[in-house]
């Protein structure tokens, strides 16, 4: 039998060959074009080398030898199986759009959709140019390609829905798609419905509806998280425990791993709370598995942990130092984070009596509060870009590019033709000797010296032309005034606060696995080198989060169709914060903006810069900015000092160290303030992989993260006033040749006359 099988396979690959010698020899009728058999040669080489042979090159050079002239229809297809080539298997964006565009309608409407389809794709999620994907995938016609229209409609939907949150448009794009078309596409719409109606319009009913017109045939993923949702609507508005129940045993873990553990926990939830049956709760519990779901296993791991603490568990469960142990920090999980190490120090604490869990949860319930107050001055500091000017004046926005002053010899290491990632550094080594520390003094907070959690930024200022920045940075050989300040716009940051914590990094970190129980110590050392900042979401309610079950999935992103930015940084995008400025012994504070010099430096032949320079303070609304500022810290102040009557609790600094984190590195001392600094911070533990150390000796007392290319994000190039012709020519000449895939205009390239000798 096998034999048989062997000489089936070399017949047929004997088939192969004598059908590639075939079709070789049909060439074009006397070298002329418009050859359709000589086409459909080419095309079948293609077929043949790509899916039989597997080789890509010869299958792209005969699929190139098909000319329009031969057969108009074929060569459509051969442009798209090109452009779909460079997009996917060498990932040649520039390549496939235009082989994308080589296919017209007229040759071949049905390709011509596909084709419209994937340039929506690539303006979308490549180029980060939504009006032109929404122009593309508006090209995708029903009549021509019914499957490509459908795609295109959903994609239409995730932009009016996610991006330009325009619920109503985005609904009649999701209404578009039937299921005939494509059954796939049109269960994800359904469910992006039910969200629309769930959480946008506050229609149950029709929520519900378009949950159930989902059908696991056609999408298991899509399926078990309507399921899901349609549990929580039946266990939080309909108040129906066993419909609940049924719509979350619906939820299969090979259809859906992450939303299975989160219906396993939901079901815990149930049967604790509602049926008071603690021993299937926990095999609910224990059914959530890390690697479905991190996030839901730490809930469940600190429920098992609190049941083995207080008692009340019916199984045989493991110490609760164990459970506790299992959970780690995630950005929207701050809380169940400090109940696990609060119940690990009072574990540790032999001395101490039995903990209550209203006092636990009263601490937890001060501590969160202490990291709610934080993330909204956060908020408060975050730089926006938005601030407009007055209907009545030129409509230019007042904070729209912001400077970063180095060494001419960094910025050639930054455009040279190999071009090194632009870098943040690690604060260790800053000129201030306060860094990170004027808050949590103020606090009376103390805070661990040596951790192993690093802190790493870069400096901006709103001021693009300043002779005190020239003066104090980036100066080279000793010569005052000879740097360069390089003016980024706005699309080199992220507009919010999230993402600058590497959790998986601090999570990884050796500190945090395996506590013995003489490791107990290091558990207590965990809390202290923790810096993290975590988005508002877990922090709406007051409640210990293992009191409430989860609430529905919202529209999941999908890789294809949501637009992300186009920057190469491995630490991802980050936001750019203001600093705050603060004198601990006066009360004073001030916020970084840009001086009333720079007014005058770029309106110079206005006459209506004192309207423009009150038009900006009215518009960045300072002062009540202030107002908002001083209230939150009198607040935490407050909560830092009703927290000392824990005083059993042995890392209760480190606790509320924790908790003052994100916005630790954003306050500096007052006296630093006319630097009107701005800053990209980035989190993470001295293990994390993108930390690298200089290989340059006289730069060893540094370390850096790199963030990505600068050159599509530059306006500007201002050269200091001792700046060396040399450089300047270098720089010049560069910008002079520049070319960039995203920036419209030339960078422009300015001599400073700031008067320095």
């Amino acid at each position: 039998m096998k034999k048989g099988i062997e000489m089936e396979q070399q017949k047929t690959e004997a088939e192969i060959e004598q059908r590639i010698e075939q079709l070789k020899k049909i060439t074009r009728h006397d070298g002329q074009d418009g050859d359709e058999e000589y086409a459909l040669a080419q095309y079948e080489l293609f077929v043949i080398y790509y899916f039989d042979k597997q080789d890509w090159q010869q299958a792209i050079k005969y699929l190139s030898n098909i000319e329009k002239q031969d057969d108009p229809l074929i060569y459509s297809d051969a442009q798209f199986c090109l452009g779909y080539n460079y997009q996917y298997d060498k990932n040649n964006i520039e390549k496939a759009e235009q082989f994308y565009l080589n296919v017209d309608k007229q040759d071949n409407p049905k390709v011509y959709a596909q084709a419209q389809l994937s340039l929506g794709i690539i303006y979308q999620t490549a180029k980060n140019n939504i009006e032109m994907a929404e122009h593309c995938y508006l090209n995708v016609e029903k009549q021509y390609n019914p499957n490509a229209y459908a795609q295109a409609q959903f994609n239409l939907g995730i932009i009016y829905h996610t991006v330009k949150h325009n619920i109503e448009k985005a609904e009649h794009f999701y209404l578009n798609i039937e299921k005939q078309d494509n059954p796939e596409k049109y269960a994800q719409a359904q469910y992006n419905l039910g969200v629309i109606y769930r959480n946008e319009k506050n229609d149950i009913e029709k929520a519900e509806q378009y949950y159930l017109n989902v059908e696991k045939q056609y999408n298991r993923e899509g399926y078990a998280q309507a399921q899901f949702n349609l549990g929580v609507i039946y266990r939080k508005e309909k108040n129906d425990i066993e419909k609940a129940e049924n719509y979350y045993l619906n939820v299969n873990k090979q259809d859906n791993p992450q939303v299975y553990a989160k219906a396993q926990f939901n079901l815990g939830y149930i049967y604790e709370k509602e049926k008071q049956n603690i021993k299937q709760a926990e095999k609910f519990y224990l059914n959530v598995e890390k690697q479905d779901n991190p996030y839901i296993y730490a809930y469940a791991q600190a429920k098992l942990g609190d049941n083995a603490y207080y008692g009340i568990t019916k199984n045989k469960l493991k110490s609760a130092e164990e459970y506790y142990q299992n959970v780690v920090y995630y950005d929207d999980m701050f809380e169940i984070y400090i109940i696990a190490q609060i119940m690990l120090s009072v574990i540790s604490n032999k001395n101490l009596s039995i903990f209550e869990e209203k006092q636990r949860n009263d601490l937890v319930n001060k501590i969160c509060n202490i990291r709610e107050l934080t993330i909204e001055i956060q908020k408060e500091l975050l730089v926006k870009f938005n601030l407009n000017e007055s209907k009545n004046n030129d409509g230019l926005v007042f904070e729209r590019q912001v400077a970063h002053y180095t060494k001419p010899e960094v910025l050639f290491n930054l455009l040279k033709n190999k071009p090194s990632d632009f870098r943040l550094n690690v604060v260790d080594f800053m000129n201030d000797p306060t860094e990170n520390q004027v808050l949590t003094d103020w606090l009376g907070v103390k805070t661990e010296k040596d951790n192993e959690i690093k802190t790493f930024l870069a400096s901006f200022s709103f001021n693009h032309n300043s002779l005190n920045q020239f003066r104090l940075y980036g100066n080279e050989n000793n010569i005052v005034g000879s740097s360069v300040s390089v003016v980024f716009n706005q699309e080199f940051f992220s507009k919010n606060i999230e993402g600058i914590i590497n959790s998986e990094s601090i999570n990884s970190s050796s500190k945090y696995k395996n506590f013995s129980s003489q490791q107990n110590v290091l558990a207590k050392k965990t809390v202290a080198t923790m810096g993290i900042n975590v988005s508002n979401k877990s922090l709406n309610h007051k409640n210990d989060k293992t009191e409430n079950d989860l609430n529905e999935n919202s529209v999941p992103k999908n890789s294809e169709t949501m637009a992300e930015k186009n920057i190469t940084s491995s630490v991802g995008l980050l936001p750019l914060f203001r600093c705050l400025y603060f004198d601990p012994k006066n009360g004073y504070i001030s916020i970084a903006k840009r001086n009333k010099y720079s007014f005058y430096l770029e309106h110079q032949s206005n006459k209506n810069i004192d309207k423009k320079w009150n038009g900006y303070l009215k518009s960045l609304d300072e002062k009540e900015k202030i107002k908002t500022i001083r209230q939150k810290l009198e607040e935490i102040e407050l909560k830092v000092c009703d927290l000392r009557k824990f005083k059993k609790i042995k890392s209760l600094d480190q606790l509320i160290a924790l908790a003052l984190m994100p916005i630790s590195c954003l306050v500096k001392h007052a006296a630093f303030e006319d630097e009107d600094e701005c800053r990209m911070i980035y989190i993470t533990n001295i293990a994390d992989d993108l930390i690298q150390a200089p290989t340059n000796y006289a730069y060893a007392n540094s370390l850096f993260v790199n963030y990505g290319k600068i050159e599509d994000y530059l306006e500007k190039i201002y050269l200091g006033p001792q700046c060396q012709p040399h450089h300047k020519l270098w720089i010049t000449n560069h910008v002079r040749t520049s070319k960039s895939n995203t920036r419209n205009k030339p960078i422009k390239v300015v001599q400073s006359e700031m008067p320095l000798r």
